[in-house]
């Protein structure tokens, strides 16, 4: 599908005609935000520490260096498998502080944001850059995540087209559902 996508249009010319993935497709589809305040990396990495520092602060996960590509990516299996490690200790229930659901909603929506919403092309790093998006936690919902999430798709697309890439990466989900209708 990406020799179809022309950046020019953000649109794929089908035998049929154009067809292009919308806001309210991605509030449609998948619920996600399309109003609210810009997911914007390029402010988030000026104003916060040490990513790691940030990755054991808010989700108390210390991640061994050779666990980490560079100082800003994590291997998924390993944010998984601290995720699943923290719930068979300790379940969810009634009575868990809250500080202890904040931190495992945080690892959900780290995993959402980096290995969903967001992935890249290397299929198992997360930037580390979410997590800036997680503090505070009742935050998360004033972002526009719907339109963050097509642009980001968008510029695979058009990355992929323009350089002849294989491999592309965004919210594919949402690439398959706006193409099937038609």
């Amino acid at each position: 599908m990406v020799e179809r996508w022309r950046p020019e249009t953000h649109c794929f010319n089908l035998p049929f005609g154009k067809v292009t993935i919308t806001l309210q497709g991605v509030q449609v589809l998948f619920g996600l935000h399309i109003d609210g305040d810009v997911v914007y990396m390029q402010d988030v990495a000026r104003r916060i520490r040490s990513w790691r520092t940030l990755l054991e602060t808010l989700i108390e996960c210390a991640i061994a260096p050779a666990n980490m590509d560079g100082a800003s990516q994590v291997r998924i299996h390993n944010i998984t498998r601290y995720l699943r490690d923290q719930l068979q200790v300790d379940l969810i229930r009634d009575g868990t502080p809250v500080e202890r659901v904040e931190k495992i909603s945080r690892l959900y929506m780290f995993v959402i944001l980096g290995g969903i919403l967001f992935p890249n092309t290397s299929r198992n790093l997360i930037s580390l850059q979410y997590l800036a998006f997680l503090d505070p936690i009742h935050n998360v919902d004033k972002y526009s995540w719907g339109s963050a999430v097509l642009s980001y798709l968008y510029r695979a697309l058009c990355r992929a087209s323009i350089d002849n890439v294989v491999d592309i990466c965004g919210f594919i989900p949402l690439l398959k559902l706006t193409l099937l209708k038609f």
